[in-house]
């Protein structure tokens, strides 16, 4: 009897985990692809580029979405909330993304190839640093972050 009962609870807790698994990643799945379908520039926040750049291959719709999905590593970041000086940051960040992004949309209707190439090349440099910001964050004390933050945000701008 004994036996019984444990082998109804084994098979009822594996049910349970199995079926927040499952809940788990059909949840994350749907977030995820609501992003993506998304227009946010950042989390919550529209961007100004074509609806049509979430799904194109062009160089500029490309280099768009690493910068939607970088600066959306970094808001997923639970730490920067609780500290005013990092929130501020991250804001100064948020601003130099939508500078960036504008640039990327101008450059999308440069006449001139050489020119376009250019500032494409300038702005995937700037979004390669944008890209390495949210592994530097993680675990950071607070004046590494603001430090690391701040300098990504003047490479975004001098893009």
């Amino acid at each position: 009897m004994i036996a019984v009962l444990v082998i109804v609870i084994t098979i009822v807790v594996a049910l349970f985990v199995l079926g927040g698994a499952a809940w788990f990643a059909w949840d994350s799945d749907k977030r995820v692809k609501k992003f993506a379908r998304s227009t946010d520039l950042v989390p919550g926040k529209p961007g100004r580029a074509p609806a049509e750049w979430t799904t194109a291959t062009s160089r500029e719709a490309l280099l768009h979405r690493r910068i939607r999905y970088a600066i959306a590593d970094v808001h997923a970041n639970p730490a920067i909330g609780h500290y005013p000086d990092l929130v501020a940051a991250r804001d100064r960040l948020d601003d130099a993304v939508f500078d960036l992004d504008d640039k990327l949309i101008g450059a999308a209707h440069e006449a001139d190839d050489e020119e376009k190439t250019a500032r494409l090349d300038a702005a995937e440099s700037a979004i390669s640093v944008l890209e390495e910001l949210p592994k530097k964050l993680w675990e950071a004390p607070e004046d590494t972050q603001l430090a690391d933050m701040d300098q990504v945000t003047s490479a975004l701008q001098r893009a």
